[in-house]
């Protein structure tokens, strides 16, 4: 049975985001880790609180990708969703504003 977990962009962010069920209540979290996972067969059940999370826009496009488990936590399957669950590869404006202050 593959892994799964369910990833979004947070609407008003526009970060990407990972659904996280606590008590069956849906939160966004922005860390892999935290996410919750799922087989195959309780899927479905993410599958609503994820599909309800973008009608309450609070998410856009939410889906499914396959992860692993290993030592260090839950790794997504593909490079594509590696590269989003890891952040921008490159810095951003605002990370340059940051540290030129910390430098001053």
């Amino acid at each position: 049975m593959a892994l799964q977990v369910y990833t979004a962009s947070l609407l008003k962010e526009g970060l990407v985001a990972y659904l996280a069920l606590d008590n069956g209540r849906p939160s966004w979290t922005t860390d892999i880790h935290l996410a919750t996972v799922s087989n195959d067969d309780a899927l479905e059940t993410l599958k609503t609180a994820a599909e309800q999370s973008e009608q309450d826009n609070i998410v856009v496009a939410p889906y499914a990708i396959d992860v692993f488990q290993t030592e260090n936590g839950i790794v997504a399957a593909t490079k594509r969703e590696q590269i989003r669950a890891a952040g921008p590869t490159i810095a951003l404006p605002q990370d340059n504003i940051r540290e030129s202050r910390e430098a001053a």
